[in-house]
């Protein structure tokens, strides 16, 4: 099948063999909180995460519910083309084409003269439960919709429901026929993750074409909702339209322009990227109050995950969506606990959550710096909001320290970092990454770094005397000297010689904290002021001998790094799925990949364009051509490239806008 992305008179397109293997998936995605995905080929079932699912009320704010499992002919495709606001999924003359509005969901099909098949699975995201479901579809009297009415019992007898949902199809125009009859569907990727496989979907009817059919679908679990949301999609069409090429003309063919310097694939994968924060970006009702934020990722991660949105913000600034950004950060400003950290996830969660905090605040500095630097600081900085932030920030040192701090580093308890899962085996029983973490205390130094900054700019802004520098000072704390003293005690407790050269451990005081992972880039990243850039060269050489991977993707050169010491008895070369046993002991992350490009690029970008590159082009294959097209998927196995885990992962998809950034924009 070939598969190609297009903007305007810009292509790229691939040729590729193994649709099933490599999990290929048309994607879409709306910021109302639903999303569409179908498998490139109709005959392969990928996962059961595939289908039309919309956001809908829940406990926690909300969830995803999936009515639609499948729309297909009877055509083998021989291309999917992505035109971001739309996909096509071609066979020979007949096109098939799928957009997403804000309130349902477009399928059109011309040249073709036969049978439209619509399969349905409504459930909730996670519910396997297949008693006592019951489809009912009928024709509107005086409308040209038809629709499904959909009634969930607690068992087979039928007697107790406990859910009732609609979904309204518009434009049936030369008829249908009801088939009524299930399919058992085993899911190939579900498998592989160790995941249930297995569903039974109703094949619920056939919709005749004559040449030209444009169908139009509303859900809800309000009948007349359902039916007001179809009529609003099928009346606006040609405004849907207008505005969406209006967004590709203004904005995504804008991004595309890198591609002189980058080359169309890298431009062409960047451009996706921006596309899709567009529509990671969410708008919804959480708490009775509106939140904005980025959802973590798709299918599972579909909440607003502290660690990964405030990672992925950098995106948001570097792409100019400033009030998006002050939003989350204020958000989270007025989301910190008494212990000084944030809670996991927003709404909050019991999990533990080590970083969290140390990643607004890093991104507090980033927005302040890269506001500075485009001269529009007093636009999103008043002075109330740089009182506000440290008085935030200092309550936080204080409270960290007062409750995490021990030999003058910060220590997090199992599984509180971004590694945070472990695997129920004898020698894996050790790894929870507990102690004194080297990003942690990074974190934290740039946490100092802020105050000292924020003291700085709130005095000589606002308080100067007679022309000098002042500085603001605190009564329990000299933020200056302690910011001196910290990382003098990181220096001296986090390095060790490794055949005459210093480089820094993953820990400090604590298990298995010698082994070699990738977080010393993200402490450069963080805190570049932690050593000299001869020792973190050495650092970086030691990491790159024990944790680099080769990938050769269809001829392309391309590489990551792993996420523990290849030579470790837990080191796992291919991905194991949801058992957890090879997340954090072997995949290879790309956002991590991303961020260790940045890192290398700032540090000597010349001794290391090799692995700079190849990563860079491993984000850029795996964006274009696996998974979710057009988006970033979590992982790699590190062994041999092949994507993974969540196949729309919002950190991933924005540490690659942040290293196209660092190297060609700006």
């Amino acid at each position: 099948m070939l598969i190609t992305h297009k903007i305007k008179k810009l292509k790229v397109s691939k040729d590729v063999s193994n649709t099933l293997e490599r999990g290929l998936s048309l994607f879409l995605v709306s910021r109302r909180g639903h999303y569409f995905a179908l498998s490139a080929n109709p005959k392969d079932a990928i996962t059961n995460f595939t289908g039309w699912f919309n956001a809908i009320g829940s406990s926690d704010g909300f969830t995803l519910y999936k009515t639609v499992d499948n729309i297909y002919i009877d055509k083998d495709p021989t291309e999917l083309i992505n035109n971001f606001t739309n996909i096509e999924r071609r066979s020979s003359e007949v096109i098939e084409n799928f957009v997403i509005a804000k309130n349902g969901l477009i399928y059109n099909v011309s040249s073709y003269h036969g049978l439209i098949n619509i399969d349905l699975d409504f459930r909730g995201i996670y519910d396997s439960d297949d008693k006592g479901r019951i489809y009912k579809i009928y024709k509107l009297e005086g409308m040209n919709i038809l629709l499904v009415e959909y009634t969930k019992y607690r068992d087979e007898s039928l007697k107790e429901m406990v859910k009732k949902s609609y979904l309204a199809i518009k434009g049936a125009n030369f008829g249908y026929t009801l088939k009524n009859t299930w399919s058992h569907k085993y899911y190939h990727y579900d498998a592989y993750r160790k995941n249930d496989p297995e569903r039974y979907v109703y094949n619920a009817l056939q919709v005749l074409c004559k040449k030209n059919v444009k169908l139009y679908f509303g859900f809800s679990d309000d009948k007349e909702e359902a039916i007001s949301k179809v009529n609003d999609i099928s009346d606006n069409d040609e405004k849907i339209g207008t505005v969406y090429d209006h967004y590709i003309e203004n904005v995504i063919k804008t991004k595309s322009e890198i591609h002189k310097v980058t080359g169309p694939e890298v431009a062409m994968a960047y451009a996706n990227c921006v596309h899709a924060i567009d529509g990671l970006l969410m708008h919804l009702q959480v708490d009775h109050k509106k939140v904005t934020g980025l959802w973590a990722g798709l299918p599972w991660f579909h909440q607003y995950w502290a660690r990964d949105e405030l990672i992925s913000m950098q995106a948001l600034i570097l792409e100019h969506r400033y009030e998006s950004s002050k939003e989350i950060i204020l958000r989270y400003l007025s989301d910190i606990k008494i212990d000084g950290r944030l809670s996991n996830r927003y709404p909050s969660t019991e999990l533990g959550n080590a970083d969290g905090i140390g990643w607004l605040f890093k991104r507090i500095y980033d927005y302040m710096i890269i506001c500075e630097q485009r001269n529009n600081f007093d636009v999103y900085f008043t002075l109330y909001d740089l009182k506000y932030i440290r008085e935030r920030l200092q309550f936080t040192i204080k409270s960290l320290l007062k409750n995490y701090s021990k030999e003058g580093l910060l220590i997090n308890g199992n599984l509180e970092t971004w590694m945070d899962t472990y695997f129920n085996g004898s020698a894996y029983n050790t790894d929870y990454r507990e102690g004194a973490r080297i990003e942690i205390q990074t974190l934290f130094l740039n946490m100092l770094k802020l105050m000292n900054l924020l003291n700085n700019y709130l005095a000589n802004k606002f308080v100067k005397k007679h022309e000098k520098l002042v500085s603001i000072t605190d009564n329990q704390y000299n933020y200056k000297k302690l910011e001196e003293d910290t990382t003098e005690i990181v220096r001296n407790k986090f390095f060790k010689g490794v055949n005459g050269l210093n480089v820094l451990n993953d820990g400090y005081d604590c298990t298995m904290s010698e082994i070699v992972r990738p977080n010393i880039f993200l402490a450069y990243y963080l805190y570049p002021e932690l050593v000299s850039p001869k020792d973190w060269e050495s650092t970086f050489d030691n990491a790159l001998s024990k944790l680099w991977c080769e990938w050769d993707i269809d001829t392309v050169k391309c590489g990551g790094l792993s996420t523990i010491d290849k030579s470790n008895g837990l080191y796992q070369p291919y991905y194991t799925g949801i058992d957890n046993k090879s997340y954090h002991r072997g995949d290879s992350w790309f956002w991590i990949n991303n961020l260790a490009a940045i890192a290398m690029y700032r540090l000597n970008k010349e001794k290391y364009d090799t692995y700079i590159q190849k990563i860079m082009h491993a984000s850029t294959q795996d964006i274009l051509y696996w998974g979710f097209i057009g988006y970033a998927s979590e992982l790699a196995s590190s062994g041999w490239f092949k994507s993974g885990g969540c196949l729309c992962q919002t950190w991933s998809i924005t540490t690659f806008i942040e290293l196209i950034h660092e190297m060609y924009i700006e």
